[in-house]
């Protein structure tokens, strides 16, 4: 049904519009206010013919109370009222709006200029003159009804974007406390390691970590993940289990390798992969060991910061393809003076500057050149900081220097005396009484469980759950290593020592262990670990038996132990047990190990 309203023109006749009920799509809630009673009836049967709801009020208290109450999304507004003007109450409104955007239209009459210029000023959104042009407040209400429409998305907009982001900075959060929990700080504190890490983003895609094995050799991984962010680090995160699980027990590099790149093809999403570095560094053996699959090229460096030896990347990274056709076999660096190697990101080495530059290698290696040891790794980052000039660096930046020779662990040869020597005169020499054995654990391998069973490892986890011998893990570690090797290479291998004489004696030497332990169709390695109850305590019992042909222990005996008859691990054992003895035709050790603080 069709509404007629009196239309009053800017010339004062009148004359008649046709309004149409419903023809805004947008309705609002209006307030509407005006101290003249035709002028407030008027004006809300208009604004109710074309939609909305009109509220009305009589003066600028009453528009107050009244906003208060129904919260309008607009209000048109006469400027001379009593009680309170409108410019006053529009303040009020506009005030306690807030962030709320509300549309105050001032209904002004002529002589009013000078108070309308100071409403607009301070609170007004537009304005229209007396007499009222209807069809141009029509336009004016469809115009803010639009607008308010689109303010109306953009808060919608704004609380999910707020939502959001509080969600992802929450998800942030337990990302970064995961990896906090899940790389150990503490172990990072090594005092052979520096490292430098600076995300992207709020997150690191790069992860370093670093731990010891039992054997004391130190164990440090650099990884890159696709990407930066949340997203890359949750690439690199399965990753530490296995890294400090394994290293923990004595497991070497490609051991560690293969799980990582299993766990990461169960976990991760398919595409999804990471760059690896992992290398050990056995200062016992004077042997770096490194794998590079998908990293920047290592350098090992001496006092001098002179590269001595490079590994480029040999392999894929880690997730591509299926453990079984990766070659997790590390390249190995023999030293014999002090050095350090450098690992380090894609994104220290690719950082532009503002000029459109890189970082590069050179740069890098001529801070390590010129600096001391104290002061390299804050040469670089200085040097980065200058590099880019005040620019962000658009992908994740990592960088390790792992030192290496600074302190021998050369063994030597701890005298027997007091309270030990008391101890190992009462050790019996072949067997022990049943009553004096609080424990037991034997282990025998044929040829097939001697090329695929870590044996130590395996055995660490067993050694690790004896309370007192839990303290002493590492000294366990290398006395099992120790006798294990020896009766593994020379007495079922038939290895000689003489084969590590040359400057390529120890690959060769290793290249033929392979190749034997491949083609082992028989032998035999038995292990007897037994835990003894002495007068001063616990002692452990070792005793490791081979099918090999033996040797001459009883005229090596008579020699210095710590020279080459024994060789340097035979020398190690002595070093760490009150006794090592051996029996039969050579092929049987057994070594007693009293533990620290039992």
């Amino acid at each position: 049904m069709d509404e007629k309203l009196p239309h009053p023109c800017i010339s004062g006749h009148t004359s008649r519009v046709e309004l149409k009920a419903g023809t805004n799509s947008l309705p609002m809630r209006i307030l509407v206010v005006d101290d003249t009673e035709a002028m407030l009836l008027l004006m809300t049967r208009f604004v109710g013919a074309l939609g909305h709801e009109a509220i009305p009020a009589r003066n600028g208290l009453e528009a107050v109370e009244v906003w208060r109450k129904e919260r309008p999304e607009l209000v048109l507004m006469d400027i001379m009222m009593p009680v309170m003007s409108g410019p006053e109450a529009a303040v009020v409104i506009k005030d306690e709006a807030g962030e709320t955007w509300v549309p105050i239209v001032f209904v002004t009459g002529v002589g009013e200029e000078n108070t309308l210029a100071e409403a607009i000023e301070r609170a007004a959104d537009d304005y229209i003159h007396k007499p009222v042009n209807f069809r141009v407040l029509e336009a004016k209400l469809k115009a803010f009804g639009r607008t308010l429409e689109l303010n109306r998305k953009v808060r919608e907009q704004s609380a999910k974007l707020a939502d959001y982001y509080d969600r992802a900075e929450e998800e942030k959060r337990v990302v970064r406390h995961l990896m906090e929990q899940m790389v150990n700080a503490d172990r990072l504190a090594d005092p052979s390691l520096e490292y430098w890490l600076t995300p992207a983003e709020s997150l690191s895609g790069d992860l370093i970590a670093a731990a010891r094995t039992p054997g004391t050799i130190l164990h440090v991984m650099l990884a890159d993940g696709i990407g930066h962010g949340i997203t890359a680090a949750l690439n690199v995160l399965p990753l530490t289990q296995p890294f400090y699980s394994m290293t923990e027990k004595g497991y070497a590099i490609p051991d560690i390798l293969v799980e990582m790149n299993d766990k990461i093809r169960q976990v991760l999403p398919v595409g999804r992969f990471v760059a690896v570095t992992l290398l050990a560094i056995n200062e016992i053996d004077g042997c770096i060991e490194i794998w590079n699959g998908g990293m920047p090229e290592l350098q090992v460096l001496n006092r001098a910061g002179e590269v001595v030896h490079a590994c480029k990347s040999f392999s894929l990274p880690l997730g591509v393809v299926p453990s079984h056709v990766m070659d997790f076999m590390p390249e190995r660096f023999y030293f014999s003076e002090p050095g350090y190697v450098l690992a380090y990101s894609d994104g220290l080495i690719e950082a532009r500057n503002a000029q459109g530059q890189e970082f590069g290698l050179s740069r890098l290696m001529e801070r390590l050149q010129g600096s001391d040891a104290a002061a390299r790794m804050h040469s670089v980052q200085q040097s980065f900081a200058d590099f880019l000039g005040g620019l962000p660096h658009h992908d994740d930046v990592s960088m390790v220097l792992a030192s290496f020779g600074e302190k021998r662990c050369v063994p030597t040869q701890v005298a027997v005396s007091g309270e030990a020597a008391t101890i190992a005169s009462r050790l019996p020499s072949v067997a022990a009484e049943d009553e004096d054995v609080l424990w037991r654990y034997t282990l025998i391998l044929g040829a097939n469980e001697l090329k695929y069973v870590n044996t130590v490892p395996f055995m660490m986890s067993f050694v690790s759950s004896i309370h007192e011998l839990a303290r002493n893990a590492s000294d366990i570690f290398l006395i099992l290593n120790e006798l294990f090797v020896n009766a593994l290479d020379h007495g079922v291998l038939g290895l000689e020592s003489t084969l590590k004489n040359g400057a390529d004696g120890m690959e060769q030497y290793l290249l033929e262990r392979v190749r034997r332990l491949s083609d082992l169709q028989e032998g035999r390695i038995e292990i007897d670990l037994i835990g003894l109850q002495q007068e001063t305590g616990h002692v452990l019992r070792v005793c490791v038996k081979d099918s090999g042909a033996g040797f001459d222990w009883q005229r090596i005996r008579e020699r210095d132990p710590l020279k080459q008859a024994y060789g340097r691990g035979i020398a190690l054992v002595q070093s760490l047990c009150v006794s090592l003895q051996y029996h039969g035709s050579g092929n049987e050790a057994i070594a007693y190990y009293v533990p620290h603080n039992a």
